[in-house]
């Protein structure tokens, strides 16, 4: 394709945004995997949470089983010697030599439930007398510094510890209780028992032959400990072996003097065990249980490897999708750059290519002209002969500069009709020589068969001469925008189509601005005076109304005219909110005038299209008039002829309300557009205005001037005033006077003036 430069610029800026794409997106999934894995690991803590609280729970449940077996054991053991004591002490004194033969009976006759070994009686002074389960008796024996014979002796139902036998081998517990009569202790019975029943009860199995239950103190000394055992070798203390911290240590020993329960863990070669500690409520004694963790956790954790492989699965499928999306996104990306910086009806790049290439363009030691140009009447081709050959004309039009483009140009399409050039400027002869040539070539198209169309173009250049961007080039926005006034200032113009961007234009847009920027203060600051042009009749030449004009006069004393200002209104809509002002401005005078007696006239106020396709225009219309207290009829409501001619049955709707509402309509202009005489047919107005342009082209021919006195005549027989505005002369006043025109108005008889001079000098006050 001719013209075409290398693109290495774009290309490094798609690697670019390449680069930065896969670069946002491992960013996104790290985090994302962040965010699983700090979920998954705030999920596990909760499992591992609620796998604790569980196995506590379920542990403490079965140790307090077996804290009630052997609670029971020893309830029933004390009761049987409560018995006993009651027996033997049912006499008074305590004699314990004669007491034996009856402890031995009751002995043979609790043994096989109690399997006591011994029985006995200690008396208050600390002499005991037993007899063996065998018959064998001792006599005399002195236990008086044993604790728990104290204990029985002061009255208390007691259980030793752990002891060694002082009559045989073996270590025993020792029941006691006291002997009473009157309330008095006088001696106590006690009975002998092996471990056997206790280590039967903490031997049996539990969880399976898994868990292990042992009887320790509160200091971790067993006083019990279980054949059943994770560590065989020999221990006094709990904590003689095993994995546990000083820390967990030192927390395990306040529960247990406390008196309380206890929970924790415990590891021993490598694997983890949950221990509990339950109190037996038996002198200081705990039952200590200690569990593998891998039994009481194995749903627990077979939810968590559920759980991970989820996890994993998920991650495994969010990194498989994001390499998919990767693969499409690498894959479309031509397509993607196609639609960033292509026009995809005709193949030209966009404005978003060219803004991207145009800085590094100018770079370039050359002089350039920007072009922008659009077709006028697009719409027009569109319409008549169908968006499809307007949409073949855009793309024969791309062709035709994509062939006309050299090495280091550039052609976009912008927008709709419009496309742009960025050629080379030897010279402005030249640089029109070659649009001409390239109006021509667009102009070989054929909208229709048979059917000859010319298609208008229109050029606006900005020249940018390398000389002028040394240092600093201008920026895209800059550019095309200057070149975009030029075209502005051309547009639909056929038989100068071509405009170069100068000062002149740039001024004018800087007017236009500083205007726009203006208008609300100057609304604001009553910076808009009205002026008043007197219009007379012509028969008798006695002052019929008065138009009211503008005038702003800036804060800085600056006189700006309508016609530097009023177009740019109307472009932006401001238009209304000045026609209103004017409005309210002429009925304030009117109300002045009956004030002050004064003879009143009309004044006559030019009206904005947007009034007409409004009808909330209407009320506020009449809210004015009804606030100064005067009669619609003084205010005359000016429409210009385009106004009427753009929608007749709407214009004509909004006509009929006013002239309801007591308003008198004039239409303005008559006769500078394209006059129909369907308008005086068709409006009810009460003023014709014949446009200061018509009048005096017309009336310098017969044929004007015949044209001219018809209209008059056919004002006259429809009723309506016809008025005669832009009059500089007198031969001006004999024809329109000879041809019986209404009224007349113009510099002939007065210029435009300020309030209070029309009131001294015309209305003579």
């Amino acid at each position: 394709m001719p013209g075409r430069l290398d693109r290495t610029g774009g290309k490094n800026v798609d690697r670019e945004d390449i680069k930065k794409q896969i670069t946002i997106a491992v960013v996104l999934v790290f985090i994302v995997s962040v965010i699983l894995i700090l979920t998954g690991s705030a999920i596990n803590l909760s499992i591992r949470g609620t796998q604790e609280r569980e196995a506590q729970k379920y542990m403490k449940e079965i140790v307090s089983q077996y804290k009630n077996i052997i609670a029971a054991q020893t309830e029933g053991d004390l009761q049987a010697l409560e018995a006993a004591a009651a027996f033997v002490g049912d006499g008074g004194a305590v004699d314990g030599k004669k007491a034996l033969p009856y402890l031995k009976d009751y002995l043979d006759a609790v043994n096989g439930s109690d399997d006591f070994i011994r029985i006995g009686i200690v008396t208050p002074d600390g002499l005991g007398y037993y007899i063996d389960a065998d018959g064998g008796e001792h006599d005399g024996i002195d236990v008086g510094d044993e604790e728990f014979v104290r204990s029985a002796l002061s009255g208390r139902r007691v259980i030793s510890d752990l002891t060694e036998d002082r009559m045989a081998e073996g270590a025993v517990i020792v029941y006691g209780v006291p002997i009473t009569d009157g309330g008095k202790v006088i001696g106590a019975v006690t009975a002998t028992r092996t471990t056997t029943n206790l280590s039967d009860i903490i031997g049996r199995e539990i969880f399976g032959g898994a868990a292990y239950l042992h009887i320790v103190d509160k200091e971790g000394n067993f006083i019990l400990r279980s054949s059943h055992a994770v560590i065989q070798k020999p221990m006094g203390n709990l904590f003689d072996d095993g994995d546990v911290t000083e820390e967990t240590r030192q927390s395990i020993l306040a529960d247990l003097k406390n008196g309380g329960d206890s929970f924790a863990s415990f590891r021993y070669q490598g694997e983890a065990y949950w221990v509990t500690f339950v109190p037996l409520d038996l002198n200081d004694w705990q039952i200590f249980c200690l569990v593998p963790q891998t039994f009481l956790n194995h749903n627990i954790d077979a939810i968590f490897w559920v759980f991970l492989c989820v996890m994993i699965c998920i991650i495994l499928l969010f990194l498989i999708l994001f390499l998919y999306i990767y693969s499409l996104l690498k894959k479309e990306h031509v397509t993607l750059q196609v639609l960033a910086y292509k026009d995809v009806l005709t193949g030209a790049d966009n404005r978003n290519r060219f803004v991207t290439e145009l800085p590094a363009l100018l770079q370039a030691p050359v002089d350039y002209a920007l072009v922008l140009m659009n077709v006028s009447g697009f719409k027009f081709v569109n319409e008549f002969f169908g968006f499809e050959r307007g949409n073949e004309l855009l793309i024969h039009i791309a062709g035709v500069l994509n062939g006309n483009i050299g090495e280091g140009e550039r052609f976009y399409r912008d927008n709709a009709d419009r496309f742009g050039m960025l050629i080379h400027f030897d010279g402005r002869e030249a640089l029109t020589g070659r649009i001409r040539k390239i109006h021509s070539e667009i102009n070989r198209y054929v909208a229709a068969p048979n059917q000859e169309y010319r298609i208008n173009c229109n050029f606006g250049i900005h020249v940018m001469r390398a000389a002028e961007r040394t240092g600093q080039c201008p920026s895209p926005d800059v550019a095309i925008n200057g070149a975009l006034l030029a075209l502005n200032s051309v547009n639909g113009n056929t038989s100068n189509p071509i405009a170069f961007y100068d000062e002149a234009i740039h001024e004018k847009a800087r007017k236009k601005v500083e205007i726009a920027s203006q208008m609300h203060a100057a609304l604001a600051n009553r910076e808009f005076h009205m002026y008043l042009q007197p219009k007379f009749y012509l028969n008798d030449k006695n002052l019929h109304s008065a138009e009211a004009l503008v005038r702003w006069y800036g804060a800085d004393g600056t006189i700006h005219y309508p016609d530097e200002f009023i177009p740019v209104f109307e472009e932006n809509g401001f238009i209304t909110e000045l026609d209103m002002y004017m409005l309210e401005e002429a009925c304030k005078k009117v109300a002045d005038w009956i004030r002050k007696g004064y003879d009143v006239r009309p004044i006559s106020v030019n009206q904005s299209r947007i009034f007409f396709y409004d009808e909330t225009y209407l009320d506020k219309f009449h809210q004015i008039v009804d606030r100064y207290r005067i009669d619609p009829s003084m205010i005359i409501l000016e429409v210009t002829e385009s106004v009427a001619m753009s929608n007749l049955t709407q214009v004509k709707m909004v006509i009929d309300k006013l002239h309801t509402m007591g308003f008198s309509i004039s239409m303005d202009d008559f006769g500078s557009g394209y006059s129909s005489l369907n308008t005086l047919k068709d409006l009810d107005i009460a003023e014709l205005k014949l446009d200061k342009e018509f009048l005096s082209e017309q009336s310098t021919s017969r044929r004007g001037r015949m044209i001219i006195e018809s209209v008059i005549h056919l004002a006259r027989a429809l009723s309506i005033t016809t008025v005669a505005e832009g009059i500089e002369d007198q031969d001006q006043l004999e024809f329109l006077e000879s041809i019986h025109c209404d009224i007349g108005q113009g510099y002939y008889f007065a210029k435009p003036m300020p309030v209070e001079e029309f009131e001294r000098t015309v209305l003579h006050v």
